[in-house]
């Protein structure tokens, strides 16, 4: 059994829907916060699946009751993960981080409380169903920042 936060993720992905929520619920309390792009090489639907059973999860932040705006920064030409922040300059960091990778690109989108599956305190962390998103829009693009040979 890999014990480290990834290892309890994959763990979860292929065991947590016959797990109690309860208990799916604690563990990604645990361990989400501790995990760097989590939803890179996992399922979107899964995860997706997953949050939802667990309930809603969160580390303090209260389950919004309204709609509110939030950011992703991503790689151009990809699809929207579930793991957005409240923070537009969080979302720009990262954007701005992954050029060394490729194009980057800044979105914004409305998410309604039926979206909103986890709040993390750091990074403002919001983590939502993609397919619940409204009003979904680029703000910024940057380009791929080569490193030099």
């Amino acid at each position: 059994m890999d014990t480290t936060p990834h290892g309890e993720l994959v763990e979860l992905l292929r065991d947590g829907l016959r797990l109690s929520s309860s208990h799916v619920n604690a563990r990604l309390r645990s361990i989400w916060p501790h995990l760097r792009a989590p939803q890179h090489g996992s399922d979107r639907d899964k995860l997706v699946a997953l949050f939802r059973h667990a309930g809603y999860v969160s580390d303090g932040p209260a389950s919004p009751k309204d709609e509110r705006p939030i950011f992703q920064g991503r790689l151009a030409l990809s699809e929207p993960s579930i793991s957005w922040t409240l923070n537009q300059a969080v979302a720009t960091k990262y954007a701005r981080g992954y050029t060394t990778v490729g194009d980057t690109e800044v979105w914004q989108a409305k998410a309604p409380p039926a979206a909103v599956l986890a709040q993390f305190a750091a990074d403002e962390e919001i983590v939502v169903d993609p397919a619940l998103l409204k009003a979904v829009k680029r703000l910024g693009y940057f380009r791929h920042l080569a490193r030099p040979i």
